[in-house]
């Protein structure tokens, strides 16, 4: 993002004995959780949305925490608007570890200011840029003198953590009971979880190994790993010396013909001599029933940094910074779009697991992924592959496994990549989003083939850098074990909370959104997605949701959505008349059917993301089914007998 900004044009229409009259009461007041701290409190702020008339802006209180930066008003209205509404976060809040940039505004200059460094002079303005391509201005002309500096000086003190230690999460104290609906994830860190779905998919030619036990070998692998029959673990042990990481051929799907999905790293740099790598793979070869030769898939490019070089321009698309610099991005924004290379990486990662898929079912083949690391670009494309082929992986429980499976058992580095730490040895790089994004394009092209939907997607987003789930907080298996056993003095154990336990999030009536009422269970056939990149979409509800003047009023895809779970009411008031004698729960449906009906005609098309005024209370509130209904029926797979 340029350092320069043309003038606002930003005008009060307060006036300060107004200001001085704001109170707020005990449900507009910012909420904190067991152990989160105050850090710096500044008084009448004003906060004013980029690119909307500046006589809307709202006065409050903002608050910098341990945890988040809120903001609190007495007049914001939008609170009630909200359709979904975080149980952690307010409407203007944001964790810490959302936060992108923080920038100095002034009279016609954007500064960017440095993490680590000490802000001494006055701040009148602040702009906040997130990774979810969130911004929000705040203006601190009524505050008192240095308040402004102090929350400057708090965001880059608490945003930008050189140790893990510092995160949120090993100061929260909120209470946590395990919810009964986890048991549905495989979490893939206790062994019967690998044997299970080395099972599940009957692929011949392959074993538990326990060569890593307690992650003595290569510590940011699992201590269970599937490999093949032939070799014996102290072959294996000597092998994995010469891989980066120590991540040797390590099997993650297959299918009944002994076709296999398999994942390795590259060799040290330091390594001549291939002779160990292709040993490995002459055992992978023996795995095969037919003993085909394994197939190698070259996974070098993009590179993460060639991702993040491109989110970077992406995230400069989205967040426009003035309404001049929007309009004239209008004009060419397919070709702004284009030199970003998102969408090229997108592409770039379909066409390799559509390629990759193709050789595993159709010529029975095993193909391995090769990338640097093994824990990039290797978790995109082995779980793009498994989506294309396995339609388990693509309902609500197999898709949050696939999630465990391939990103958090295999060693995803979350900490280093969704830039929870600051330092120069760290690479950030949004590789998970770049596969969220990969995972739409699929959605976009087969509809009725997956249970989640986009709104599930982007909410996925936005949670991994929510800093109490330790789903996304840690590099490896290894660091979330050693957190949750705590070091014995200044650090208790931390409370490992998965994401995929909604309810710490969200009420039945948000995560009801979650689901696809298109979704057809009968669907299991392999996908043959078109992978180039005139089929690909922009991602509009995640990438461009907090520009008002790109929402549709009272239209756009949500529309459809809730017409489709109307549909399924609809549906549903038939089969209860068939079998509800005493008619009770049609009386029900009836009862809220012409209001649901008038509220889905004023949904806006960035639903449930959307904070424009003219929004409506959630629909869902006058639904009478609840997220298990939603989850469990659709039109395509409703029990008609």
């Amino acid at each position: 993002m340029n350092d320069k900004k043309e003038n606002s044009g930003f005008t009060s229409y307060l006036g300060e004995p107004e200001l001085e009259s704001i109170t707020l009461d005990d449900f507009q007041r910012t909420k904190f959780l067991d152990g989160e701290t105050i850090v710096c409190e500044a008084q009448q702020v004003l906060m004013y949305t980029p690119l909307t008339d500046p006589a809307k802006a709202i006065r409050g209180v903002l608050t910098v925490t341990t945890f988040k930066l809120s903001f609190a008003s007495a007049e914001d209205s939008e609170s009630a608007n909200c359709y979904q509404q975080n149980n952690l976060l307010g409407v203007n809040d944001v964790c810490l570890s959302m936060i992108d940039c923080i920038y100095q505004v002034g009279e016609r200059t954007r500064k960017k200011l440095v993490p680590g460094q000490n802000v001494s002079g006055k701040i009148k303005e602040l702009l906040i840029v997130c990774k979810n391509m969130k911004y929000l201005e705040f203006s601190f002309k009524f505050s008192d003198k240095d308040s402004g500096k102090g929350i400057a000086n708090a965001l880059l003190h608490h945003v930008y953590p050189k140790l893990h230690t510092l995160l949120f999460a090993y100061d929260c104290r909120e209470p946590y009971i395990n919810n009964t609906i986890m048991k549905e994830v495989k979490f893939f860190v206790q062994k019967h979880d690998w044997e299970k779905e080395l099972q599940r998919t009957n692929c011949p030619g392959w074993r538990l190994s326990h060569v890593n036990f307690n992650y003595q070998v290569a510590p940011q692998l699992i201590e269970t790993i599937i490999v093949p029959q032939s070799v014996k673990d102290i072959v294996l042990r000597e092998a994995m010396e010469k891989f980066n990481r120590r991540f040797c051929p390590v099997w993650v799907w297959g299918t009944v013909n002994g076709a296999a999905l398999v994942r390795m790293a590259n060799l040290l740099p330091t390594i001549v001599d291939n002779t160990e790598e292709n040993k490995l793979l002459e055992h992978i070869r023996k795995s095969h029933p037919k003993k085909k030769q394994p197939q190698i898939f070259d996974l070098s490019n993009p590179s993460p940094k060639d991702i993040y070089t491109s989110y970077l321009k992406l995230r400069d698309l989205c967040t426009p910074e003035s309404p001049r610099v929007f309009k004239n991005q209008d004009w060419k924004f397919y070709g702004l779009l284009d030199s970003t290379k998102w969408l090229s990486h997108v592409s770039t990662c379909l066409t390799k697991a559509h390629e990759a898929a193709k050789q595993i079912h159709w010529n029975n083949c095993t193909i391995v992924l090769q990338e640097g690391h093994g824990q990039d670009l290797n978790c995109v494309v082995s779980s793009l592959t498994q989506i294309i082929l396995d339609s388990f992986f693509r309902t609500k429980f197999g898709f949050q496994s696939l999630i465990q499976k391939d990103w958090v058992a295999m060693g995803h580095p979350f900490a280093n990549r969704l830039g929870h730490l600051i330092s120069k040895d760290i690479e950030q790089s949004p590789v998970f989003l770049l596969f969220l994004d990969c995972v739409w394009q699929l959605l976009q092209q087969y509809p009725t083939a997956f249970q989640i939907n986009e709104t599930y997607l982007t909410t996925l987003w936005d949670s991994a850098h929510i800093t109490i789930f330790d789903t996304f907080l840690f590099n490896c298996q290894r660091e979330r074990f050693m957190a949750s056993m705590g070091d014995g003095n200044s650090h208790v154990p931390v409370t490992l909370r998965s994401v995929w336990d909604w309810r710490e999030q969200f009420s039945e009536k948000d995560t009801a959104l979650f689901c696809n009422p298109l979704y057809d269970d009968s669907f299991v056939q392999v996908l043959q997605p078109n992978t180039g990149l005139s089929n690909l979409d922009v991602w509009s509800q995640c990438y461009f949701r907090w520009l008002s003047d790109l929402e549709i009023p009272k239209g756009g895809k949500p529309q459809i959505d809730l017409y489709a779970r109307y549909l399924v009411q609809e549906i549903l008031q038939i089969q209860c008349k068939m079998t509800d004698k005493n008619g009770i729960i049609s009386e029900k449906i009836n009862k809220n059917k012409e209001e649901y009906l008038d509220l889905i005609k004023k949904v806006n098309s960035f639903f449930p993301f959307s904070h424009n005024s003219a929004s409506v209370s959630n629909p869902i509130n006058h639904a009478i089914f609840s997220e298990v209904t939603l989850d469990s029926q659709s039109i395509l797979n409703l029990n008609m007998e």
